[in-house]
Parts: C-alpha cells; sequence; structure tokens
C-alpha cells in the first residue's frame, strides 16, 4: 500500500503534465487563431511577392510553430503509454525546434533593423558578429538541458504525457540571449528612430507602424521571457514549463505581424503613406467668371463612411 508521501508526489506528477498541457493546447490554439485571421494578408503581401532571403526566412518562422508545437508538442501530451526514450526523442527534437525557429525568427527582424540604417556597410559587419555570438551559446545551452532531462513512466497505465522529474536550469540562459538580443536590436531602432522624428518625417505611417511594432515585440516578449526565467529557477520540473509553448508561439506570431504590416503600409501611395492626403474640390463657376477652390485634408486612418460604400 502506496504511502501518504508516495500518493502525493503521484497527485503532484499528475497535475504538473496536466497543468503544462492545458498550457501547450491553449499556445496552439492561440497560434491557429491567429494564423487564420492573418493568412489573407500572408498569401496576398508574401506568396505573390518574389522569392528572395526574407520570404524564405518569414515563411519557415511562420509555419515551424505548427510542427513543434501543434504536431509534436500535442502529440507528446495527448498520447497515453509513452515510454522514457520516446519522451527523451520528443523533447530532443521540439527543444532545437524552438531554438531554431527563435533564431530563424530574430534573424528576419535583424534585416527590418539593417534596412532602417539603409544598409549600412559597418552594420552589415557588426550585425552577423553579434547575432552568432549571442545566439550559438543558445544551442549549446539547449543540448546541456536535453542532456539533464529525466523522465519517469506514467504513474498510472495509460496516462498520457511526459513526467519530467529532474531538469537543468541551464535553460534561463536562452530565454536571456533573447531578451539580450531584442533590447540590442531595438535600441539600433530607437537611433535612426530619432533621426526621422528629428527631421519631421515622423508623420509617415510606416515608420510609425515599425516602430510601434517594434516596440510592443520587445515589451511582449520581455515579460515573457522574465517569466520563463522565473518559472525555470523556482517551480519544480514538472510544472517548469507552463508558459513555453506559449512564447514560442507568440514570438512567431509577432514576428509575423511586423513584417506583415510592413508591407501592407509600403504598398500605400506616397501621398496615404505620408498620413494625410490633399484633395481639391472645383465648385461650379459663379456669375463673375471665378473659381472657388476648396482644399480639404483627408486622414486615412480614420474611418470614413459614405451611403452604399462599407
Amino acid at each position: 500500500m502506496a504511502s501518504a508521501a508516495q500518493l502525493e508526489a503521484l497527485i503532484e506528477a499528475l497535475y504538473g503534465v496536466a497543468f503544462v498541457s492545458k498550457g501547450e493546447v491553449a499556445a496552439a490554439a492561440l497560434y491557429l487563431w491567429d494564423y487564420l485571421l492573418t493568412v489573407g494578408m500572408e498569401i496576398e503581401l508574401v506568396w505573390t511577392s518574389r522569392w528572395n532571403v526574407i520570404k524564405v526566412l518569414f515563411l519557415v518562422q511562420r509555419y515551424l510553430p505548427l510542427l513543434d508545437t501543434c504536431i509534436l508538442t500535442l502529440y507528446r501530451d495527448l498520447q497515453p503509454g509513452r515510454t522514457g526514450n520516446g519522451c527523451t526523442v520528443i523533447e530532443m527534437a521540439t527543444g532545437f525546434m524552438y531554438v531554431g525557429g527563435y533564431v530563424v525568427a530574430e534573424a528576419l527582424l535583424t534585416f527590418r533593423v539593417w534596412a532602417l540604417w539603409e544598409r549600412s556597410r559597418t552594420l552589415a559587419f557588426i550585425l552577423p558578429v553579434a547575432f552568432a555570438v549571442c545566439w550559438a551559446p543558445a544551442f549549446v545551452v539547449m543540448y546541456y538541458f536535453q542532456q539533464s532531462l529525466r523522465f519517469s513512466p506514467a504513474p498510472i497505465p495509460g496516462v498520457p504525457g511526459c513526467f519530467v522529474i529532474a531538469a537543468s536550469e541551464i535553460l534561463k540562459w536562452c530565454w536571456v540571449s533573447l531578451i539580450i538580443w531584442n533590447a540590442f536590436t531595438l535600441f539600433l531602432m530607437l537611433i535612426p528612430g530619432m533621426r526621422h522624428y528629428r527631421s519631421q518625417l515622423h508623420s509617415s505611417l510606416l515608420y510609425s507602424v515599425v516602430y510601434r511594432d517594434g516596440t510592443f515585440y520587445f515589451f511582449f516578449l520581455f515579460v515573457l521571457s522574465i517569466i520563463n526565467i522565473v518559472l525555470t529557477v523556482t517551480v519544480v520540473p514538472t510544472k517548469r514549463f507552463f508558459i513555453s509553448s506559449l512564447e514560442r508561439c507568440l514570438h512567431s506570431m509577432l514576428a509575423s505581424r511586423v513584417i506583415l504590416h510592413m508591407r501592407d503600409h509600403a504598398r500605400l501611395p506616397p501621398e496615404w503613406e505620408s498620413g494625410r492626403s490633399e484633395v481639391e474640390f472645383a465648385l461650379p463657376p459663379r456669375q463673375n467668371g471665378t473659381v472657388i477652390s476648396v482644399r480639404s485634408q483627408v486622414d486615412p486612418s480614420r474611418n470614413y463612411k459614405a451611403s452604399g460604400l462599407h
């Protein structure tokens, strides 16, 4: 007969696996929901464009969560009778896909920073070197983290999921790499941003979208990375990865939206891209032959409605 301590450990293990599984199902659902919302923009703005490095990076980081989170992670969580060796293989695959997805998405957004600096030759050298210095250790960290994982058999036959009984805290350095690189790229974005502001180019919708999305992107990922670091060093292994899949999916979703919003605003005509448009109306001539000209300022950011047009 099991002791009280054994029963408590059993309940804790079952609760931990169910807790993490719910978070991963929610992350997959959020990713699929956002995909349905933005697939129309993707087809129009990405698929119809010519093939280049940006397009390849975009599509890789866009669809990788479909494999690593929506398929592999949920298969691990929902398939009963998983052995320790099976858990190790799946964790190894998803772990390196997670890091690879982060790297591809950050490489994609780094091109945006380089473009804001007008393809500076100096940054063309600095950015790849800094990128390698920041992200190469993440793969090493993931390797040692995978070596530290230990799994126990399911405490009850037929229960789905993998039961982690040991995991190193070294994974926190992957989140640190993400924070450092995002802070570095945000700093590089703000420098040309201040130049544009001082030269009165800040009214441009495109530049406003670039800096707005870049700031939101950094803020959300910074908060989630801090939470992941705290969970890694304070929570038991069975509950430690509750929002790892959430940050993984959000990272891809936000990076995709940044690129889609940039392309959407870049295709606006110059008079609309600047944020205001002048329309001249000529009223019927008066008796003395003069023409009255009325110049109207139209703001495309506002929602103008006309009868029969919606």
